[in-house]
């Protein structure tokens, strides 16, 4: 076997003579951003750093490999980028020397954070630290590699959403870790489908834990928080809004109710404003009202008004009702005689129980369950004389005797309703003749035909009802596959500021309403937001940028990616945005319902095809003696519904969009590292 090398995406060896690993179809070529680590780095001459995964205000997180254990590992960085910056071609952090002092302080609150998780390790629903050390200006802390999927994957593999038997089974020791981490003092901030994921066992697992500044707004770091998971006080750093084991249990009671109704919650910020969150009861029936009412107090907006300790919501949620207390004389089985016990003290559940002992004064303990009791004698009871009923239990009266009852008067009401049903739709079905003796002779003939079974295929036939759910906030995909055996969900899709993409805010059908299998549904389905602000591209790959223009609220459709070999820079990297030829930039508004699409030009890898949309050549030599503000070629009637894929038979038309001006590169900025930091500062030290 030939020569292998690492793949730095999934950190599995293959063929060196290839480009692309055959285990995850990642490209060694891919270019990688120049203000995190280069993928190949070794650090700490022990740990092979990979791709970057992901990153925040607090730092960044790349996939890793352990040489010395041979596994793979998550090495996170801390690097607030706000603060500091990498020194060119090199892993070394650069700190701002105006921000030194805040970058020492959030470093050391970073390691503090990381020492106290390295103590919880055996905890197997927090990703465990595995090891932490100084190097390169900064620190860097290893964990174990996550062998599973985000919890998110895992609701979209199950309709969406799951039930609340699944939930009581899978979420409980999570509920524990949780409690473990506020005893020792760690408040998460960011519990979300974003950062809980399930394991191939089946366990739940805690990750992506930060400083607070950066689970705060206007701490000091550029913050991260999880919309519709973040408790009201995390928007606001004042003094005022306190935060403790409470901003926790609103985000597990968020994750709750994303997990059980399928829908993600309204960001509290948002209903600090108008507050119109339905209770997961309404949007799922099959949720048991009182677990719906826990998490509806579970995320209410003031702190102080909602459940405080991971503790009590635990006890609230999973407790049993209060047995039902029954009065009047206590049915008691005669007993065959028996001879009169001697005087002497007894053994009654675990107790010593007094001669003097009666059903007057006896001081009775309640047990789990009520004990075996031997006959006695039958006798009318006599209540206490205190007053205290709540001391004494009686005998449970038989189940079947107390459902019997309430079981046969709902069958007759269900066989009364059958044959109201079935003479209607006879009515309807005979054409709907207004004489008395006709429809009670259509109900008779209904009545003959159920009960002799005929096939007559001009008899009437009672369709399969269903029940119309509540599909209000449900996302459409899961939900059409879902309800695909009882009716068809006819889409029309519109923008709508106040839904997520591909979710359900209209129904032509009201809840409740009795629908006949098969039956269209018509729905109106959200398109995204209206407008979005258009994301930074600054050293933007591709994938990069195309990721922040989703998360931004521009969908695919909206914007079309152009190769342009007229600008200097590194391979597949974004340098310009054009709508209609009208150069924009960061910042600016765009709007998805005009219809006009975002160009985005970018510099193609070398040999890449150019797109049949290349500038003609006329249009490129206006370009190159025309100055940059010229309105040669944007002035011209741009065509965007379709790109163009023959040539013209007849006089060259301009193309759909423009290729941005050549310009001279750039010239490169290097910003030095600081040289004030002593060597020998303890804090960039070896522990």
């Amino acid at each position: 076997m030939g020569e292998r090398k690492f793949c730095y995406k999934c950190m599995e060896k293959y063929d060196a003579d290839l480009h692309i690993c055959p285990h995850c179809g990642y490209d060694e070529n891919t270019p990688s951003n120049p203000a995190y680590i280069t993928p190949g780095t070794l650090l700490h001459d022990r740990y092979l750093v990979g791709i970057l995964l992901e990153y925040n205000g607090e730092g960044a997180t790349y996939a890793g490999y352990d040489v010395s254990t041979g596994c793979k590992i998550l090495l996170r960085e801390y690097m607030p980028i706000n603060l500091c910056t990498r020194v060119k071609n090199k892993a070394t952090i650069s700190v701002n020397y105006n921000d030194l002092a805040k970058y020492k302080a959030f470093m050391a609150e970073y390691t503090e954070l990381n020492k106290s998780l390295a103590r919880l390790r055996n905890d197997s629903n927090i990703n465990p630290v595995l090891d932490m050390f100084a190097e390169n200006n900064t620190t860097y802390t290893v964990y174990e590699h996550i062998d599973g999927v985000k919890i998110l994957d895992f609701f979209k593999e199950n309709a969406g959403e799951l039930s609340w038997e699944q939930v009581s089974k899978i979420f409980p020791p999570l509920f524990t870790t949780i409690g473990r981490l506020h005893n020792a003092g760690i408040i998460h901030r960011a519990i979300s489908p974003d950062t809980v994921y399930i394991t191939k066992k089946g366990e739940l697992r805690l990750s992506s834990f930060c400083i607070s500044a950066v689970r705060t707004a206007n701490a000091g770091l550029e913050y991260e928080l999880f919309k519709g998971y973040a408790a009201p006080e995390q928007y606001s750093a004042s003094s005022s809004s306190r935060q403790g084991s409470w901003t926790d249990v609103y985000g597990i009671c968020a994750l709750l109710y994303r997990a059980l109704t399928g829908c993600m919650p309204d960001d509290s910020i948002d209903r600090t404003k108008h507050d119109d969150l339905h209770e997961p009861h309404l949007l799922n029936p099959q949720i048991p009202q009182h677990v719906s009412r826990v998490i509806m107090n579970g995320m209410n907006l003031e702190s102080s008004n909602r459940v405080q300790t991971i503790t009590e919501l635990v006890t609230t949620l999973f407790e049993q009702p209060a047995p039902v207390r029954h009065t009047g004389t206590i049915p008691v089985p005669t007993p065959s005689p028996a001879p009169t016990p001697e005087p002497k003290t007894v053994k009654y559940g675990g107790n010593d129980v007094p001669p003097e002992y009666n059903i007057r004064q006896r001081p009775v303990q309640k047990p789990a369950y009520p004990p075996q009791m031997p006959p006695q004698p039958q006798r009318n009871y006599i209540p206490p004389t205190n007053g205290d009923y709540d001391d004494y239990r009686y005998e449970k009266v038989n189940t079947v005797d107390r459902i019997k009852i309430p079981i046969i008067i709902a069958i007759l009401l269900l066989a009364i309703l059958l044959i109201i049903i079935v003479v209607i739709f006879n009515i309807l079905g005979v054409g709907g003749n207004d004489e008395s003796s006709d429809i009670l002779n259509s109900g008779t003939a209904v009545t003959d035909n159920v009960v002799s079974g005929t096939t007559d295929p001009t008899a009437t036939t009672l369709p399969e009802n269903i029940e119309m759910p509540d599909l209000h906030r449900h996302f459409f995909e899961p939900t059409k596959k879902k309800y695909e055996n009882h009716f068809v969900l006819d889409p029309e899709y519109e923008y709508n500021n106040e839904y997520d993409t591909d979710m359900i805010f209209e129904q032509d059908l009201e809840p409740g309403t009795m629908i006949s299998k098969g039956t269209v549904v018509k729905v109106k389905v959200s398109k995204g937001k209206e407008q979005a602000e258009i994301p930074d591209y600054t050293d933007c790959t591709v994938s990069e940028y195309k990721n922040r223009l989703e998360k931004a609220g521009i969908s695919d459709f909206n914007y079309q990616f152009i190769a342009s070999k007229g600008f200097y820079g590194k391979p597949n990297t974004v340098i310009e945005l054009q709508v209609e030829g009208r150069k924009i930039y960061p910042g600016e508004i765009f709007s998805n319902k005009d219809g006009k699409k975002l160009t985005v030009y970018y510099i193609p890898e070398d040999g890449e095809e150019m797109p049949s949309t290349s500038v003609p050549a006329q249009i490129t030599s206006a370009v190159t003696t025309e100055p940059a503000s010229t309105t040669t070629v944007t002035t011209a009637p741009v065509e965007t519904t379709a790109p163009v894929t023959d040539p013209p038979t007849e006089a060259p038309t301009l193309p759909p969009v423009t290729d941005p001006p050549v310009t001279d590169p750039p010239p490169t900025q290097y910003i030095p590292p600081v040289t004030d930091t002593p060597p020998d500062d303890p804090q960039f030290g070896e522990w």
